[in-house]
Formats: structure tokens, C-alpha cells, sequence
């Protein structure tokens, strides 16, 4: 086990997979009790409405939704904004189209890349048998 500081209140905890201490852990899991029980009870509700509804910040809100904890299904209203664009999404950081583009730019490097390596190899890329 590796010791590590909590990013949430500093104190010095064993880890073991996640990035808080286990009093954290069961604050946090009691604010998204909270949460789920606000959106069961007002299931149009805006980030914002809870936010001021349970009392929890409007960035913790976002962040269990982008870490995958808080999963919007029935909540239509539930975005935020896309941190490359600022279009709204509801899940992860980026909306779908930046992801798409994302996915498109890594997935013609990736190509383009292979494509000089096969160039570079000696006799142009085809196999010699000698």
C-alpha cells in the first residue's frame, strides 16, 4: 500500500485506488446521497438549482459527474460546459463533438506516423527476402 496525502483535506491515508481518505470518501458519498435523493424529488433541476438545493458546490457537482459517480440518465438539464469548447455536455469533460474531433485528430497522427515509419524503413517499406 502507498501512502499518499488526500486531495481533498491533506491528511496522510493509505491508498488504495482512490485520491481521498476513507472520511472523505464517505462525506463524499454522503453528499451524492443527497444529490441523487434532490434529483429523485426534482428530476428537471438545473446544476445550479442543485447546488443550492443541497448546499453542495456547484464544481463538486460537476466533478462527480465527470469522475462517474453522479450519472445523469433521467436529469435532461444536468449540463455543463465542455472544457474545450464550452457547449454543454453531461458527461466526462468534453462534449461529443470535441471527443469526436479528439478521436479524429489521434486517429490520423497515429496513421500518419505509421505511414513515416514504413517510409523510413529500409527498402521503402516492402519486406526483402535475401
Amino acid at each position: 500500500m502507498t501512502i499518499a496525502n488526500c486531495k481533498r483535506c491533506g491528511r496522510l491515508f493509505h491508498k488504495s485506488g482512490k485520491d481521498v481518505c476513507p472520511e472523505c470518501l464517505r462525506e463524499e458519498d454522503q453528499l451524492l446521497s443527497e444529490i441523487r435523493q434532490f434529483l429523485r424529488k426534482y428530476p428537471d433541476s438545473t446544476i445550479f438549482d442543485v447546488a443550492d438545493g443541497t448546499q453542495v458546490e456547484y464544481h463538486v457537482i460537476v466533478d462527480f459527474i465527470r469522475d462517474g459517480r453522479l450519472i445523469l440518465r433521467d436529469n435532461p438539464n444536468m449540463s455543463y460546459p465542455c472544457e474545450r469548447c464550452g457547449a454543454p455536455t453531461m458527461s466526462g469533460r468534453l462534449c461529443v463533438t470535441c471527443s469526436r474531433e479528439l478521436a479524429n485528430g489521434f486517429k490520423e497522427a497515429s496513421e500518419s506516423l505509421r505511414q513515416r515509419e514504413t517510409r523510413n524503413r529500409p527498402g521503402g517499406g516492402f519486406l526483402s527476402r535475401s
